[in-house]
């Protein structure tokens, strides 16, 4: 069912050191005019967090009508920009011509002249004097297209469009439930398969063999959920597919291009970041979707960020819904966008981005029989069945998302209210018991008075973080140090290095002239008692979501790293200081940090080794180092300096190996990028948040560590100068952390891993 589109083709392109909107082709002419973005890097990475998933407590506290106030604001500013001058008078000449011919206007943003730009939420766009937002009218779509090589002509499809479905969970990357996604898409499809509109088959592994070999089958469809990325190496965009081993293999868009381009039916793909996957902090699929579309896929959609699961569950249904009854890509698209923006994640009707190439459709869908028309019964049968299903498998987590949904659209269907309301006082019951067993904030204030509450500016909650998603500098003005962000010797009170901060008791003690760090228990023991000058990890059951979002680390206890330990001459201002938190698992070493500094810097991104000389955090790690006395040496192959510098897109990770250099001494040399890290990063009020997962493996420990081992361990926070050339301070958990004791692993720190499970 072709719809009857004009092309509005608008080119944003760089001229001199701005920008130009060039509409260059349109049912009335081509014009240019200026652009410029109308919001800084920290409006545009508060706008993304009001907009993402409403999976961080401050954002269910935000109504959801003054979301949709902030996303009109938003999108109006951005209309604007873009929509003024020439540029607009022709938008409303060709709006005008395409009336007269009873046709609908499609605007076509291109972005590949300005690729910083593809991080702006467009979708968002709205048009003060239509009233609307473009997206939400099938009459005004607002599409991104690229030039492709090769553009494949559309291709016939008959009921039932079949759709190939990987769902990727790498042992070495964050996890994600595999059984419970597929039981989401599965369910909020049901009604679909069942009335022979679709068919779906979900491969068994996500492996590029596995893929390969489903390809040889004809799909229409290959719809992806799991992690994706940016690999900085390569400069490209990634999608963590899975080795043999089940180990991630980081495939980018041109290796994956290589097998869909053949696949003679395949016309679209869908790359959903779910809720738990890592993204690269701007866009969870960045590079990916533009290296399909340019070899040959007509159609890619990709999730700018994570969604959550209600938002999934909608998006789904709906698209395939309004894609299977034969409307074109552009209007389906357009018409899953409504269902969001009329569901409760009002905010989140933006996040799919609609990548083309050319004008045509990719489909030539036959007109369905009326007969097969899905009964709205049968979808929330659908969602039922599949609730109770996980609900008798103890999977509450699964169930809650298509119990909610159910609810909204059918709030009397059976015992949904009644079951809805169990599931709720369940978990309820589950985060009750889990509080009992953690200090409570009124016994913190009942600590010994001589310990102070840290500075204010190192005291901001891991929630009230904005996740950073910026097209530019990430502070083009940065503002004037805060006054609470004043010399760390100024600040420090009580026993003269820090703080009692967050929900765990951190106690101080001078112990043999070593400043160690002891974690107190409910009943005031301490369960490290031995162990001086140390760092305490909290183990952690469910991991937390390296998102940008950094709510799930409200529960680990944190330090304040205040001990200044490096400062050029030429420094300017005060030292940057923060808290830092670490936990553990199985897996990976999980560490966060909030830093209070109002000159914010990013590094270099093509110098990985030297990170440690911008705005960023970073730390020593290695075997045990208790044996070890202080002019001991650096061990190859063992320890490791591992650096997570600001950059204009979130955290940039990489580490400086131990190795053995020309003149055969032990010493960190200079190291790459390491992608195995995941990170995110995020704008506070004073400074900037971090937090990352570093894989054991990425720091040479083989086997999974045991509660109660001890590794050695500095935690260290760098501020640059101004200009972001060079370090301008560092201060560390560690005030004997100094460039010359760093090669000596026995005057770090320790690190211990706690052992009751959170």
């Amino acid at each position: 069912m072709e719809h009857d589109y004009l092309d509005f083709d608008v080119a944003l392109v760089p001229e001199g050191g701005a920008l130009g909107a060039h509409v260059v082709a349109s049912p009335a002419g081509a014009a240019r005019g200026p652009f410029v973005l109308p919001f800084s890097a920290v409006d545009l990475a508060r706008f993304i967090n009001t907009v993402g998933p409403p999976n961080v407590t401050t954002r269910r506290l935000v109504p959801a009508t003054t979301r949709v106030l902030e996303v009109e604001d938003y999108g109006r500013r951005l209309g604007d920009a873009l929509l003024t001058g020439e540029v607009d008078r022709l938008f409303r000449e060709s709006l005008s011509i395409a009336k007269g011919q009873g046709r609908d206007l499609r605007l076509r943003l291109r972005l590949e002249q300005a690729p910083d730009l593809e991080a702006v939420p467009w979708e968002y766009l709205y048009d003060g004097q239509l009233g609307r937002f473009l997206t939400l009218s099938r009459q005004t779509p607002l599409i991104r297209v690229l030039d492709a090589l090769d553009v494949p002509p559309a291709v016939p499809v008959v009921a039932p469009m079949r759709i190939l479905v990987m769902v990727s969970s790498p042992s070495d990357l964050p996890p994600l439930d595999v059984e419970r996604e597929k039981q989401l898409l599965l369910a909020t499809t049901g009604d679909l398969v069942q009335s022979g509109r679709l068919e779906i088959e979900i491969i068994a592994d996500a492996t590029l063999t596995a893929l390969q070999r489903a390809l040889l089958d004809p799909y229409h469809i290959f719809h992806f959920i799991g992690h994706g990325g940016f690999d900085r190496d390569g400069e490209e965009g990634v999608l963590a597919l899975e080795r043999e081993d089940g180990m991630a293999d980081h495939v980018a868009g041109g290796r994956l291009a290589t097998l869909l381009h053949d696949a003679p039916y395949l016309q679209l793909a869908v790359l959903n970041a779910c809720e738990g996957a890592r993204t690269s902090g701007h866009n969870a699929f960045d590079g990916v979707a533009q290296m399909l579309v340019r070899q040959g896929l007509p159609a890619v959609v990709a999730m700018r960020t994570a969604i959550s699961d209600r938002a999934a569950l909608v998006f789904s249904h709906e698209f395939y819904y309004f894609l299977s009854r034969g409307l074109p890509i552009d209007a389906a698209i357009c018409e899953v966008r409504k269902a969001m923006a009329t569901s409760d994640q009002a905010a989140e009707w933006g996040t799919p981005v609609l990548l083309r190439s050319g004008s045509a459709q990719p489909f030539d869908m036959a007109a369905p029989d009326a007969a097969s028309e899905p009964a709205r019964e049968s979808r929330w049968e659908s969602l039922y069945t599949a609730a109770q299903a996980a609900l008798g498998s103890q999977s509450t987590d699964t169930a809650l998302p298509m119990l909610e949904q159910l609810a909204a659209e059918k709030p009397d269907y059976a015992d949904v209210t009644q079951l809805l309301e169990r599931v709720h006082q369940s978990q309820s019951s589950v985060q009750q018991s889990q509080s009992s067993v953690q200090q409570s904030p009124s016994s913190v204030q009942q600590s010994p008075s001589s310990v102070q509450q840290s500075p204010s500016s190192v005291q901001q909650s891991p929630s009230s973080v904005q996740p950073m998603a910026s097209p530019q500098t990430l502070v083009s003005q940065p503002p004037a140090r805060p006054p609470s962000a004043g010399r760390a010797d100024e600040r420090r009170s009580g026993l003269g290095r820090g703080a009692m901060i967050g929900a765990g008791a951190l106690v101080l003690a001078l112990a043999g002239g070593y400043l160690g760090w002891r974690l107190l228990s409910g009943d005031g023991t301490t369960e490290n008692p031995t162990i001086e000058n140390s760092v305490a990890a909290t183990p952690v059951r469910t991991p937390p979501i390296i998102d940008g979002a950094f709510a799930d680390w409200a529960s680990t206890p944190a330090i304040a790293i205040d001990n200044v330990v490096a400062q050029t001459s030429g420094s300017d201002g005060s030292p940057a200081v923060g808290t830092w938190r670490t936990a553990w698992d199985a897996s990976a070493l999980y560490v966060q940090a909030t830093v209070g500094d109002g000159d914010l810097a990013v590094v270099d991104r093509k110098q990985p080794s030297a990170y440690w000389q911008g705005d960023g955090i970073s730390f020593e790690f290695g075997p045990d180092t208790r044996s070890l006395d202080a002019s001991a040496g650096l061990r190859a192959g063992k320890d490791i300096h591992v650096m997570i510098g600001l950059g204009s897109r979130g955290g940039l990770p990489s580490t400086n190996p131990a190795r053995v250099d020309q003149t055969g001494q032990v010493s960190f040399l200079a190291g790459n990028a390491e992608r195995r890290i995941a990170t995110a990063a995020g704008l506070t009020r004073d400074g900037y948040a971090i937090e990352a997962r570093i894989p054991w493996t990425v720091l040479h420990v083989t086997t999974p560590p045991q509660p109660g081992t001890v590794f050695g361990f500095n935690a260290n926070i760098s501020d640059a100068n101004r200009t972001g050339s060079n370090l301008g301070s560092m201060v560390s958990s560690n005030p004997d952390r100094s460039g010359r004791n760093q090669p000596h692993p026995g005057t770090w720190q320790r690190l211990v891993l706690n052992g009751s499970e959170s």
